[in-house]
């Protein structure tokens, strides 16, 4: 099992229900493949976090590279993973600017050093407490919980 994380830019002009529309379609097809996650939008950025089978999550990255919603992805690490830290989540969504997390903010300016696997789960533990500390969902932030 792999865990990813990414950024792109969202393309000009998405929209909430564009969003929303990722976040129904990801629910829908990532429990099938194995796939758990969650998804950061804001700021004119997403971040999206996979996990699951590496054929799996490669593929779906594959995928994902040819959504038009949203462009220059860049992978900020790739590492193995023992055990799920979205286990509950076949893909939850955030709408916050994803820079508001510090830990992930040093992981993107690091992005072109390789960063140590333990380092990277150590910071992604940290974001899902921030994750699961956060909005709940009805307040001025998308779905913060699991599905």
């Amino acid at each position: 099992m792999i865990r990813m994380l990414y950024f792109s830019e969202a393309a000009p002009g998405i929209t909430g229900d564009d969003v929303q529309n990722i976040l129904q379609s990801s629910r829908r097809n990532n429990q099938t493949i194995g796939i758990t996650g969650v998804l950061v939008h804001g700021g004119g950025l997403f971040m999206q976090v996979l996990e699951g089978p590496e054929q799996a999550a490669l593929r779906l990255y594959v995928k994902i590279l040819d959504d038009r919603r949203h462009g220059n992805l860049r992978i900020i690490q790739i590492s193995p993973a023992n055990e799920r830290m979205f286990q509950n989540w076949s893909m939850g969504v955030i709408d916050k600017d994803p820079l508001e997390f510090q830990h992930i903010a040093e992981l993107r300016e690091r992005r072109l050093e390789s960063v140590n696997g333990k380092e990277f789960a150590e910071v992604l533990r940290e974001f899902v407490k921030r994750l699961n500390a956060g909005p709940k969902p009805g307040s001025e932030s998308a779905e913060s919980t699991p599905p």
